[in-house]
C-alpha cells in the first residue's frame, strides 16, 4: 500500500522539491522526509491524506536546508511548465523560497490560497501576500 501511494505522489513531490531547493538536492529532500516518517514508525497508509502531509514535510525540509546553508542554491535546471517563457521561469527562480512555493502551488499545481497555506504551514492571507510580493517583483524584473 505504501509503495503504491509513494509511486503516485513521487513525481509531484520531486517537482515541488526541485522548485524549492534545486535538482541536486530534490531527491535528498524527499529521501529525508520518507526516512524521518518511517523512523517515527508512521506509514503513508496511516495518514488520512498523505499528499498534504508529504507536501508540507517537503516544504519544511527545504526550509531546514535553506537555514543550514544560509543561502538559496541556484537552480540551474528544473522542471518548468511547457508554456513558460525562459525569462519568466528564471525570474521565478530568483524569488525567496516562500514566494516561489506560493507561485508553484497556486499557479503550477492550481491550489487555492487555503490549500497552499495548509502545505506551507501559514495562513491563506500570508500566501496571498507572498503572491502579491512575487508578482510585484516579477513585474519589476520582467519590465527591465
Amino acid at each position: 500500500m505504501d509503495e503504491t501511494i509513494y509511486r503516485e505522489l513521487k513525481g509531484d513531490l520531486i517537482r515541488y522539491a526541485t522548485v524549492l531547493v534545486g535538482p541536486s538536492d530534490a531527491e535528498d529532500v524527499l529521501s529525508t522526509v520518507i526516512a524521518r516518517m518511517y523512523k517515527s514508525r508512521r506509514t503513508l497508509s496511516d495518514l488520512e491524506s498523505p499528499r498534504p502531509y508529504l507536501m508540507k514535510s517537503v516544504f519544511n525540509e527545504a526550509m531546514d536546508r535553506r537555514r543550514q546553508k544560509r543561502m538559496l542554491p541556484l537552480i540551474d535546471q528544473a522542471i518548468e511548465p511547457a508554456d513558460a517563457r525562459p525569462d519568466v521561469f528564471d525570474a521565478v527562480l530568483g524569488l525567496p523560497i516562500q514566494q516561489r512555493a506560493a507561485i508553484y502551488l497556486s499557479y503550477w499545481v492550481g491550489m487555492t490560497s487555503d490549500e497552499a497555506a495548509r502545505h506551507m504551514g501559514c495562513g491563506p492571507a500570508t500566501v496571498r501576500r507572498y503572491l502579491h510580493l512575487a508578482k510585484r517583483k516579477l513585474e519589476g524584473v520582467l519590465d527591465a
